[in-house]
């Protein structure tokens, strides 16, 4: 072998053993900034919110990044948020009919016991007093198109996203119905060997624009802990809500005007209530309040939260995997980013009263007789017996 062939060769096995005995390892990958933008508009509510943070990458532990409020929100001035109302037509987006600019607040009611900053955080809102047009005139099918921007102040490409709202229409509920009051709802037939547990069968028709909706029952109750088993000395009476979620149905388009129902049986509801409420010979419960201009007790709220077709597609795509494919895709609408703009709003009918066997099923039956239920002192009629003392 040649002398150059030896020195070439030697020099070439020096340079891979100075590289290949290192161990310095760069976890890293080169850092790009992605931002995320989160806005839900209520077309009936009287102000809209809009989140919008970044992703991050540090050298050290980035559980403690975390912990930096800088490290996932853009510092005030950094970034502009608007909302821009569109026709339906005008899918070019060149002639905006209203244009809502949000301003960025500092909120404090964010869980501190998590991985990220808290309990402050940066949000941005704007003012809808007269809540915001769904659709231009009396066609359901022209519904204004909503875009929310975001443009940074460095000049980088904004963040964009699209979406319809949902219109508010009360009367889409048919059962239970909105215009009886105090209307009764029925959890039980007969009594104590001989009850039974029929089905409520709420329904509704499906609302233009949107998908998926969700119902529940508030339960509105009076609790009350006493400092004897006798109930003579009151130590303290709480004004309480119990929220019992139904499920979810979803239309097959979002065209509106299809029925939906959903029947839930009776006995759940007394099983949710023993599920939720701790059984206590210190603890009252007394169910509602008396109304005497219609002779019932007022007692449960029923909600029906509605979401359009991009909040439904987001909330499928990220519920729980149940299968044995766990890799999810990754879903948004926000062009140059991640994130979502979508639509929901409520439906209510608010005030239902109890049926007699329903309320005999809760004061006597087996999955709530120890939770102490009883009705208003001043409860009149043919349910006055499950009074309060």
């Amino acid at each position: 072998m040649s002398k150059t062939r030896f020195l070439l060769w030697s020099c070439l096995l020096l340079l891979a053993m100075s590289t290949g005995c290192s161990t310095d390892v760069d976890l890293n990958a080169p850092y790009e900034e992605r931002s995320l933008a989160f806005c839900l508009l209520d077309p009936a509510a009287e102000e809209q919110w809009v989140r919008v943070n970044r992703t991050w990458l540090g050298e050290g532990n980035n559980l403690e990044t975390a912990l930096i409020a800088d490290s996932s929100e853009y510092a005030a001035g950094e970034i502009t948020v608007t909302v821009e109302q569109f026709g339906p037509d005008d899918i070019a987006f060149e002639s905006p009919l209203a244009t809502f600019t949000a301003v960025d607040t500092l909120l404090q009611d964010k869980d501190d016991d998590g991985i990220f900053f808290g309990p402050e955080y940066r949000a941005y809102h704007f003012a809808t007093p007269d809540g915001l047009p769904v659709q231009q005139g009396n066609n359901a099918g022209n519904l204004y198109l909503y875009r929310l921007m975001v443009t940074f102040a460095d000049g980088r490409a904004p963040l964009t996203g699209v979406t319809t709202l949902i219109g508010s229409s009360p009367g889409n509920i048919s059962n239970p119905p909105a215009g009886i009051p105090g209307f009764n709802l029925n959890f039980a037939s007969g009594a104590g060997t001989q009850v039974s547990y029929p089905n409520v069968n709420f329904k509704w028709s499906s609302t233009s624009g949107a998908k998926l909706y969700e119902a529940a029952i508030e339960v509105h109750f009076t609790e009350r802990i006493w400092a004897d088993a006798a109930h003579t000395q009151l130590s303290s009476e709480t004004e309480r809500v119990v929220r019992w979620d139904l499920g979810d149905e979803s239309a097959d388009n979002d065209e509106g005007g299809e029925e939906i129902k959903l029947p839930i049986n009776g006995e759940s509801f007394y099983q949710f209530l023993s599920s939720r409420l701790d059984a206590d010979p210190f603890i009252t419960r007394e169910l509602g309040d008396w109304n005497d201009n219609i002779d019932r007790v007022r007692c449960f709220d029923f909600i029906l939260t509605i979401a359009n077709s991009e909040l439904d597609t987001y909330l499928s795509v990220n519920a729980p995997v149940t299968n044995i494919i766990q890799e999810r895709p990754v879903y948004t609408n926000i062009a140059g980013g991640l994130g979502l703009i979508a639509s929901r709003t409520q439906q209510r009918v608010n005030g239902l009263g109890i049926s007699k066997p329903s309320v005999q099923e809760l004061v006597e039956g087996e999955h709530t007789a120890a939770l102490q239920f009883c009705l208003p002192p001043e409860t009149e009629g043919d349910v006055a017996e499950f009074a309060c003392p």
